[in-house]
């Protein structure tokens, strides 16, 4: 919900163009020019642009805005995408370490990492050239642009904390809505009657209002959306049935609605990756290694990828919400490559993998051995993957003995990022819409989170993720992301399950909505109802 709040009150200096999640156009910017070393970008601000405040948008405004977002320094939030700014790095570390000062931030504020060249115009200055920039910049969440004037009035920007205000309130931006209130489950918004109107000028609010609620009983959900009290709602897979033809969707993701005064839109792609790790050094709960480390042979993690019923997954489990992925870059995307196969269901070539690897670990049906494939409690979807996976594997009768544990999500996680755990079902779903921050997560041990959690180190593709990173040239940037997906798929690391896709359901008085999964929430600008 925070990230559609910010959405709609907040705007970036670019954003997306419409449905179009590849174009990134100029929004509050009305253009930029890059320098020719790849380490600089300076953006030409719109003139007569104001906050919701009344104060007006200008260069001050955004050199203040990234400021906040690295001086506040969320390890869990936006900032550490933006340590790539001049500087911004080292000051993170420190801000993270706890140890940064105001003596820190001014020294940092000296290197120029952000400067003002005049009322609408900023330079933002990089460490090293970085092919995702922009993507950065249209990220709302780290580089929507606030009122200095709104912020400074409550509470200001403090070193490595949040400002609680600002938390709980969202009327500082330039977008065309307006957090009103925000209560238990229940935020209203209403629109910004002085929005400038977007790029091209036409973007009027036609909404007065937007009522965002929380209503965790889906039945309860889809019974206030069938009513009337509800305009649009977000319904799980396994009630699709109730409002769309279903055989044709599992047959070709046809959406054909069958609900009078019920819209359906779809299929609508993410840009989720869901996925299965294989941890390669497995640690006990004292975080020493274990003495079985089955996933360290490649041969095990492609008789675990063959293993997988990949079908029966799709069609069965998750009702036809999602297509095949053939590495962590999701289709749809820049450095998506078609030409990489998918793993492929195959228990023949599973238990002939699996027979010949025990003969060298040390399993087989007269010495078997144990495995654990967690999942976070409450998930069913990841529940029933995992014990897919189990069921497989244990049918094999190779010697090894596949046990599901569900885990508390907070024990869950923990266990996960410190690489306690043998398998896991999770997802990943980007901080900013590049295919930097899939291959860098999945593939650099040494940058990356979840190639850490499983312990895979291939230093061709650290070396890769890095060129990939500096590469300005589309055209080489994406033979180089090919290469990187192509040695993640030969090495087995993960087992790639799905990206998933969505339907949206609205009520046929309800027009206007698009969608765009860098975006990935409602944008009601362009909603109204007739």
């Amino acid at each position: 919900m925070g990230a559609e709040i910010i959405t709609n009150v907040y705007e970036t200096l670019v954003w997306y163009n419409g449905t179009n999640s590849s174009q990134i156009v100029p929004w509050l910017a009305e253009r930029w020019e890059v320098s020719n070393d790849g380490m600089s970008y300076t953006f030409y601000l719109r003139k007569g642009i104001k906050f919701q405040d009344g104060t007006p948008f200008n260069a001050t405004a955004v050199k203040y805005s990234l400021e906040r977002t690295i001086i506040i320094g969320d390890p869990h939030g936006p900032a550490w995408i933006y340590g790539v700014i001049r500087g911004a790095g080292a000051l993170l570390e420190k801000i993270w370490n706890g140890n940064a000062t105001q003596a820190d931030v001014d020294a940092w504020r000296a290197q120029k990492p952000i400067e003002i060249l005049d009322t609408y115009t900023v330079r933002i200055n990089l460490d090293r050239p970085y092919a995702p920039f922009l993507a950065l910049m249209a990220f709302n969440l780290g580089a929507g642009i606030v009122s200095p004037t709104y912020v400074e009035a409550h509470g200001g920007v403090q070193i490595g904390k949040q400002n609680d205000w600002m938390n709980r309130h969202a009327e500082a931006g330039t977008g065309p809505f307006i957090v009103k209130s925000w209560e238990s489950g229940i935020i209203t918004m209403q629109a910004n009657p002085n929005y400038w109107g977007g790029p091209k000028g036409d973007i009027k609010p036609k909404l007065k209002y937007v009522i965002r609620k929380t209503v965790d009983d889906v039945n309860t959900r889809i019974l206030d959306f069938l009513q009337g009290s509800a305009d649009m709602v977000g319904i799980p897979s396994d009630y699709w049935g109730q409002f769309i033809d279903m055989n044709k969707w599992l047959s070709n993701h046809e959406v054909v609605s069958i609900k009078d005064g019920v819209r359906a839109i779809g299929p609508l792609p993410t840009f989720v990756v869901n996925y299965i790790g294989l941890n390669q050094k497995i640690k006990d709960e004292n975080g020493k290694l274990s003495d079985f480390q089955p996933f360290q042979d490649k041969r095990v993690r492609m008789a675990f990828a063959y293993a997988f019923d990949y079908d029966t997954y799709i069609r069965d489990i998750i009702k036809g919400a999602g297509i095949r992925l053939n590495g962590p870059i999701p289709k749809g995307m820049f450095g998506y490559d078609p030409s990489i196969p998918l793993y492929t269901y195959n228990l023949t070539k599973a238990k002939e993998l699996l027979i010949e690897a025990g003969k060298d670990l040390g399993f087989s049906p007269e010495h078997p051995r144990s495995l654990t494939i967690y999942y976070n409690s409450g998930n069913t979807v990841r529940e029933k993957v995992a014990l897919l996976l189990a069921s497989t594997i244990n049918s094999l009768n190779v010697g090894l003995s596949i046990s599901v544990i569900p885990l508390a999500w907070p024990q869950y996680l923990s266990l996960v990022r410190k690489g306690r755990v043998p398998m896991y079902v999770l997802g990943w779903a980007p901080d900013y819409i590049d295919p930097d921050d899939y291959v860098t997560p999945f593939g650099h041990i040494g940058l990356g989170t979840i190639a850490k959690r499983v312990s895979y180190n291939n230093t061709e593709v650290m070396k890769l993720v890095e060129q990939q990173s500096v590469e300005l040239d589309p055209a080489k940037r994406a033979q180089i992301l090919s290469e990187i997906v192509k040695i993640l798929h030969d090495d087995y690391a993960y087992i790639w399950l799905d990206q998933p896709v969505d339907i949206h359901f609205e009520r046929t008085w309800v027009h206007g909505w698009y969608w765009n999964p860098a975006i990935d929430v409602n944008y009601y600008a362009t909603v109204y109802k007739e």
